[in-house]
């Protein structure tokens, strides 16, 4: 009796079952027809709106590239490479504090941080009040230590990894100012306004559907993808770019040794970044791309937007994992590749100047040095090098420090700037030889002190031949001299007696000259104008200014280019100062005749020479050659004559009577065994307090100089900063003159003339 029931109560229960499964298929069966046919169209709309997608397709950046004149090959000093980036999506990570434990010590690294850093100082200073305190002013652009930008980034990558939720959004920029009223009327909780942008704040947004109804139309999104943004849900979060190979090779290890899934969210994908096949190799004019892919100083900042081109769009449609896939119908708009731009440098050259101001450096003890090159007949810059220099590729390093120790009298020696924690260390205290040292404490409280490991930093960034002016002293003759012949006030044969000091500036309350022109090596008796460039006498600099007179002297030098920009294509470049004629008085003639009490850029003596040696007209100098676009077309650049500033005549005169200071005169170190040069010294003295420094580790030495005699073919300016062992520009850039002049008498194939 029992058995029976049971078998029943069995039999009921499958039936039962099975009425049910019946039911349930044929109501599934049902649904899935009526969202199949019925209801087709609005789901495959909502599932077009939650699945399609923009992306946006990168440009190339175009490659900058330079030649070498005997090969003709062109080599690529930028071009691109592919790297990883890491990303995050906060929503998935399980342990957030384990992924920052697991991957700042793989992705931090100081140099990076420091760059960035000293970017935001540069940044906020251009951007400061004009009413700021200098107090507050030391506070804002105070550099973060080391100590502090560690825990900055730490800090920082825990909040980015750990906000599932987006703390503020920008909906959009230029606004129209109907719309902005528009949203300011409605006043929607977590939306604001600022100088024509709008921005979203989710956690102040209450309800994302009805205020994305409310504002849709006047910041042109979908209501619905303008809901989804609201909701500020945190997807997509960049940890690091460029990853170096070893560090995405680690961390595909991790992923792979992760079987716990803690490091679930984390991703990596390739992009396309800069690189340097050539490191330091021109790096002054070259620049860099910074992180968020701008140029930076020089032609990358220069040509910034025809070397990244146009990004396109396409819009696309996701997998059921998310992930963008494209479809047949895609809307494309194919991305538009950068321009390549073609320098005029020769690679030859470049790199031989480079290695030789390097050695000159080391040799002579100098701060930094400068040199160019550039075609006389044509304004070509064939060259243009500096040292320290740095690696575009690593550009963060200059920010490298090392510790140093100082004894107590050293201490003394530690003068403040008006920033805290910083310092001069002047090694000797009537002298401008000094770096910048930083002051930082460690937890303990322990001072401890540092230097760039280069000395000057950021510094390396600067192109001083365009933009930072100095005194070119006795090198400036050669081009004061071509007025006075050119006018015809002298000729090389006209003379005068150099008996001793020139007075100057008469004060009638005293009775007494305030001033005196001395010569720097003594006195010679009656000489003529070539003996004036061969013994570099300012007294008879001082007789031929006087010759000229300060208003055709000004319209010369307004002539020979000194009171404007080159325009060479270098944003940074600067111009001297030399004051307006009526303001001068006569030593300030005399002084301006010999490169003194005046600036001018290295760019702008370099043109200036140029119109010495080839015939007297001034030629606009340019380091672009060609650029060429996408499509296959490209821009053409010629060679432009800006005026002609002394004749022909005049240029023959100068040229010999400047092979003469090189071959019997102060010039003699400039010589070239195997051929003629022109070529005349330069020693500028620097100022501490406004007081005129002398002796070594003080003075600007110059050379300036060309060949060959008969149809020259390079100028060159050297220049050396603080040189510890020699104060004179004849003994420091005189010898790389002559050495870089000899390669490139070899390299161009000029047959000898000596």
């Amino acid at each position: 009796m029992y058995q029976k029931a049971s078998k029943r109560d069995s039999i009921n229960k499958i039936t039962i079952f099975i009425i049910f499964s019946s039911v349930c298929m044929t109501i599934l069966v049902l649904r899935l027809f009526q969202l199949q046919i019925f209801d087709h169209e609005f789901y495959q709309n909502l599932a077009t709106q939650e699945q399609s997608g923009s992306l946006n397709l990168p440009a190339q950046r175009g490659e900058i590239l330079i030649k070498d004149k005997s090969s003709k090959e062109e080599f690529a000093l930028a071009t691109n490479t592919t790297l990883n980036l890491i990303f995050a999506d906060p929503t998935l990570l399980k342990d957030p504090q384990y992924i920052a434990e697991k991957l700042i010590p793989l992705l931090y690294n100081i140099e990076n941080e420091r760059a960035t850093d000293n970017e935001r100082i540069e940044k906020l200073s251009r951007k400061l009040p004009a009413d700021i305190t200098e107090e507050e002013k030391e506070k804002l652009l105070k550099p973060l230590t080391d100590e502090e930008l560690s825990k900055q980034y730490k800090d920082t990558f825990l909040t980015k990894i750990s906000e599932k939720r987006r703390s503020q959004i920008l909906l959009g920029e230029d606004f129209e100012q109907e719309n902005l009223d528009k949203l300011l009327t409605i006043g929607a909780s977590g939306i604001e306004i600022k100088n024509k942008s709008v921005y979203a704040y989710p956690p102040q947004i209450g309800n994302p559907e009805a205020v994305a109804a409310q504002i849709s139309q006047y910041v042109q999104i979908p209501t619905k993808r303008l809901a989804k943004l609201l909701k500020g849900e945190n997807r997509y979060v960049i940890l690091k770019r460029r990853l170096s190979p070893d560090t995405s090779d680690t961390i595909k290890k991790m992923f792979k040794e992760d079987k716990d899934k803690l490091l679930a969210g984390l991703g990596m994908q390739e992009e396309s970044f800069r690189y340097y096949p050539e490191g330091s190799l021109a790096a002054s004019l070259l620049g860099y791309v910074n992180y968020e892919n701008q140029g930076e100083y020089g032609i990358e900042s220069t040509f910034d937007t025809e070397l990244s081109g146009v990004a396109g769009k396409f819009n696309s449609k996701k997998d059921s994992m998310g992930r963008q896939i494209t479809v047949g119908d895609s809307i494309l708009q194919p991305a538009i590749n950068g321009d390549t731009i073609l320098l005029t440098i020769d690679r030859s050259i470049q790199s031989k100047t480079e290695k030789l101001l390097e050695e000159g450096v080391k040799e002579y003890d100098a701060e930094s040095a400068q040199a160019i090159v550039i075609d006389p007949k044509t304004g070509k810059i064939m060259a243009m090098a500096t040292y320290p220099t740095f690696n575009p590729n690593n550009y963060g390093q200059v920010f490298n420090k090392k510790e140093i120790h100082f004894t107590a009298q050293d201490m003394q020696n530690l003068t403040p700037t008006k920033t805290a924690g910083i310092y001069y260390y002047y090694t000797k205290k009537t002298e401008l030889d000094r770096y910048i040292v930083f002051e930082e404490k460690d937890p303990e409280g322990n001072v401890h002190y540092y230097k760039y490991e280069n000395l000057i930093g950021p510094e390396v960034y600067h192109n001083k031949i365009v933009s930072w002016p100095y005194e070119p002293g006795s090198s400036f003759k050669p081009i004061v001299m071509s007025m006075a012949l050119d006018d015809g006030d002298v000729t090389p044969n006209t003379t005068y007696n150099d008996v001793g000091p020139i007075k100057v500036d008469y004060n009638k309350y005293t009775g007494e000259y305030d001033f005196e022109i001395k010569n720097s090596t003594g006195y010679y008796g009656l000489v003529n104008m070539s003996i004036v460039l061969e013994k570099s006498l300012n007294t008879g600099m001082t007789f031929v200014s006087k010759k000229i007179g300060p208003a055709l002297f000004y319209n010369y030098l307004k002539k020979f280019g000194f009171l404007d920009r080159t325009d060479i294509e270098m944003d940074s470049e600067s111009v001297g100062k030399i004051e307006y004629f009526e303001e001068w008085t006569e030593s300030e003639l005399a002084t301006h005749a010999f490169g003194q009490g005046l600036t001018v850029t290295m760019i702008q003596m370099a043109q200036a020479y140029c119109a010495l040696a080839n015939g007297g007209t001034i030629m606009k100098p340019y380091l672009v050659e060609e650029i060429r676009h996408p499509d296959g077309s490209k821009t053409t650049f010629e060679p432009q004559e800006i005026t002609k500033v002394i004749s022909e005549n005049t240029s023959s005169k100068i040229i010999t009577m400047l092979v003469n200071a090189t071959e019997r005169g102060f010039a003699l170190k400039g010589q070239v065994p195997s051929h003629f040069v022109s070529g005349k010294t330069g020693t500028s003295q620097t100022y501490k307090g406004g007081r005129a420094l002398s002796g070594k580790g003080t003075t600007i030495g110059t050379f300036a100089g060309f060949g060959p005699i008969e149809d020259p073919k390079f100028v060159i300016i050297i220049k050396y900063d603080y040189a510890k062992q020699s104060e004179w520009g004849s003994d420091t850039a005189g010898p790389t003159f002559a050495k870089l002049a000899e390669f490139i008498f070899d390299y161009l194939n000029i047959p000898p003339d000596k």
